[in-house]
């Protein structure tokens, strides 16, 4: 258990962004343990184990929890150990729904490393939720999407979609020989609200899960290449108590 200092009025912005329109797109702010761990985890994204879940394409996959409290003065992190299976319903993801999936968490030097828990700590001061007592259950997916010739690979399910957890953050580690990979935002309707394409290491989205729907255009190999990936840290915040 680690208690990270944060300054709450430095995220006050995406804050705001994420009462006012269920979603922001802003940089994270780094420092030496951030920057470390994200290029670390980036070079460790090809020692991830199949997801053997996934049959339409090629797809690598981990999964760790933590538990995350506010506090007077910053976040108190501490990783939960144990591999639980991670579980969507049916109506969230059609595809691989009303499954309990077990996949391998991070090498432990990873998954308690500073730099993961400053970047939770980060998060957690971006959501409207975040007062003092706020505890949520951490979910993190670090996931490489692998395309080849002919054989491309997208999110589950593919099209607008809801995950089923509160909030969900996703930071880009790695965009290498891909085309595709758009993500997509839209209200409610699923009237379309933004779409953009996260090409460098760091860049980050959060999106209010009740507020928006989202989805992932397919990652295909770039002409010419014979290869491609796109490698994520996904995390799910799912408030426990207040």
């Amino acid at each position: 258990m680690r208690t990270i200092p944060v300054e709450f009025s430095r995220h006050a912005d995406a804050r705001a962004d994420l009462e006012a329109r269920g979603y922001t797109k802003r940089p994270l702010q780094f420092d030496r343990d951030l920057a470390s761990i994200l290029g670390r985890m980036a070079f460790g994204s090809w020692d991830l184990p199949a997801d053997e879940y996934y049959k339409t394409g090629e797809r690598y996959r981990s999964f760790d929890q933590y538990r995350a409290a506010v506090t007077e003065t910053g976040v108190e992190v501490s990783h939960l150990g144990e591999v639980r299976p991670y579980f969507q319903d049916v109506s969230h993801n059609p595809e691989l729904g009303g499954v309990q999936r077990k996949y391998a968490p991070l090498a432990a030097h990873l998954s308690t490393d500073v730099g993961i828990y400053k970047l939770i700590s980060q998060q957690i001061a971006r959501l409207p939720l975040s007062s003092v007592g706020q505890i949520y259950q951490v979910n993190l997916h670090v996931m490489r999407y692998c395309a080849l010739p002919g054989r491309r690979c997208e999110t589950s399910p593919p099209g607008y979609h809801k995950d089923g957890e509160r909030f969900i953050s996703v930071v880009l580690l790695t965009y290498c020989g891909a085309d595709g990979g758009v993500v997509y935002i839209a209200d409610n309707e699923q009237s379309e609200m933004d779409n953009f394409l996260m090409r460098e290491m760091g860049e980050n989205y959060i999106i209010d899960d009740e507020q928006v729907y989202h989805k992932l255009s397919p990652v295909e190999v770039l002409d010419s290449n014979s290869f491609a990936f796109r490698d994520i840290l996904l995390f799910d915040f799912i408030p426990v108590q207040n």
